[in-house]
């Protein structure tokens, strides 16, 4: 059997075919799952398709090996900022973007990143550039996007718009995080928003 009919003839475990789109999510949650139970040291190519009720053809087609895989499972774990429908509205918008990253940070600290991070210590390196790449650096470019908004708009001052400004709120976030305080509470992001991004950036 060839890997795309191997592919095309995967059962779900209710017996309906999966395929493309339907099939990566269920291989990547079947990886997050094996990374809960067994660990990242444990989680094997094979391990993950039987999981996922699939051939190793399947994830042999998107993935080259194990930690590509882990690293797309992780990804698709964390919050997309991509997602987050702008209103135009700087507070609104700024609210939104912080509260990403507080999310993204939470999920950091479950249980599947802390298999990877604890059992490789490779793999830390990995986290923290896919971690980068999917939250904090589109969180930024989008905060910067809501600063130009809102001057265009007259909201806000030119001066607003620069890397500093945009680093705030995240900048935030992370400290409390690493001062002990990881589980933050929205009025805490209500705050960094109104006492402190908003008065910087404000006419």
């Amino acid at each position: 059997m060839t890997a795309s009919a191997s592919e095309s003839n995967s059962p779900s475990p209710g017996g309906t075919r999966r395929r493309g789109e339907v099939l990566r999510k269920a291989i990547l949650d079947a990886a997050l799952e094996e990374l809960r139970t067994v660990g990242y040291a444990r989680l094997s190519m094979d391990s993950v398709a039987a999981a996922a009720g699939t051939g190793k053809a399947a994830l042999y087609r998107r993935w080259a090996n194990r930690d590509e895989l882990v690293a797309d499972a992780l990804r698709s774990a964390l919050p997309d900022p991509a997602e987050i429908e702008l209103t135009g509205d700087p507070r609104t918008d700024l609210l939104a973007l912080v509260t990403c990253v507080r999310d993204a940070i939470r999920l950091s600290y479950g249980e599947v990143f802390r298999a990877v991070r604890g059992e490789a210590t490779a793999a830390q390196g990995m986290v923290h550039s896919l971690f980068g790449d999917r939250v904090m650096t589109p969180c930024h470019e989008l905060t910067l996007q809501v600063l130009r908004e809102g001057v265009a708009a007259g909201q806000l001052r030119a001066e607003a718009v620069n890397d500093r400004v945009a680093t705030v709120g995240p900048a935030m976030v992370i400290h409390a995080v690493i001062t002990g305080r990881p589980r933050l509470s929205d009025r805490y992001l209500a705050a960094v928003v109104d006492d402190v991004i908003l008065p910087l950036v404000s006419r």
